[in-house]
């Protein structure tokens, strides 16, 4: 397992980046999930010491404080005496009473960075975009135990045909899904974080919509190119972009060419524009990484960074084109 994927389980269907122990295709309880997922480990709050000339010569730190893994002593960041870890069984409670309710199903969780984020995907529902593209909905709980994030739970979208993950990009530019501090009271709030649910019914709602109109917009070849060099413009310091050119080359590829392009109501379409884009994202965008690292980079860049923000600029992108 690569660096960046410390740990990580799933149910079903192969995850698009190929990671994880199989643990069968029925339903998992969160006990179970955790065990499966290499999370059934706690973290600890532990003083910080400022070593002078010698590991002899030594003052507190009294303004921070270190996170610690109780199984084997990792430190996964420093934070503020303030701060409250949550713990990776108390992260999961607001979806065990979904689960219990009948109303999502654990499909994939894991650890990133040995233990600095860790995350769980629930299967909440699915539509139909047009006949044969199907694409699955999910809630996405990202917590963090390094000090850098607070509890957050967003919304997920997967495109079956083709395995292609993106976050719900509607949301770019407001307060997405649920934010919780690591403050004292963080039990108490995890209480209000179950309306996250119905948020995200009215996201994905939202977003079908999006879909399904995008998929019956044709593009022609000149609005090919401008989407295209809206999404990867030139880098107007580079004497030659040969490297932004490849990447257009390589996205017009899989809009030509990519998954599922060949489904009535996605090849030549703006959805299909934005499939490509998140194919291209998914499996082909280029990563900084060592051997056998670069889906993992991938998948951590689709979900929280670069990646991400290409997704939704492409949303973005082809919002402004449909009603131009």
């Amino acid at each position: 397992m690569s660096h960046e994927v410390e740990s990580m389980m799933y149910v079903g269907a192969t995850p698009w980046h190929g990671l994880g122990e199989f643990c069968g295709d029925e339903p998992l309880t969160s006990e179970e999930a955790i065990i499966k997922a290499g999370l059934d480990w706690e973290v600890s709050k532990v003083p910080l010491w400022a070593c002078h000339e010698s590991e002899e010569d030594m003052s507190p730190i009294h303004t921070h404080m270190a996170i610690r893994r109780d199984t084997d002593h990792e430190v996964l960041g420093v934070v503020g005496t303030r701060y409250q870890p949550v713990q990776n069984r108390e992260a999961f409670q607001f979806m065990d009473a979904l689960v219990e309710a009948g109303e999502m199903k654990y499909h994939t969780a894991g650890s990133l960075r040995n233990g600095q984020r860790i995350f769980l995907l629930g299967k909440i529902g699915s539509s139909e975009v047009v006949p044969n593209d199907k694409v699955d909905h999910f809630l996405f709980l990202y917590n963090t135990h390094d000090g850098s994030g607070a509890l957050r739970c967003l919304f997920t979208q997967v495109r079956v045909v083709c395995a292609n993950t993106a976050r719900l990009a509607l949301s770019a530019g407001k307060k997405e899904g649920v934010y919780l501090k690591h403050t004292a009271n963080i039990k108490d709030r995890l209480e209000e974080a179950r309306k996250i649910l119905g948020i995200a019914r009215n996201e994905f709602d939202a977003f079908d919509e999006f879909m399904k109109s995008m998929s019956s917009i044709g593009m022609n070849a000149e609005m090919v190119d401008t989407y295209l060099n809206s999404l990867i413009p030139d880098n107007e310091e580079a004497e030659r972009n040969t490297r932004t050119e490849n990447q257009r080359g390589e996205l017009l590829n899989l809009f030509e060419n990519g998954v599922g392009m060949d489904i009535k109501g996605v090849g030549g379409t703006m959805w299909g524009a934005y499939s490509a884009t998140v194919e291209y994202v998914n499996f082909h965008r280029g990563t900084r990484s060592d051997n056998g690292q670069a889906q993992a980079k991938r998948f951590e860049s689709s979900m929280f960074g670069s990646g991400n923000g290409m997704i939704q600029k492409s949303v973005e992108i082809l919002s402004d084109m449909a009603s131009a």
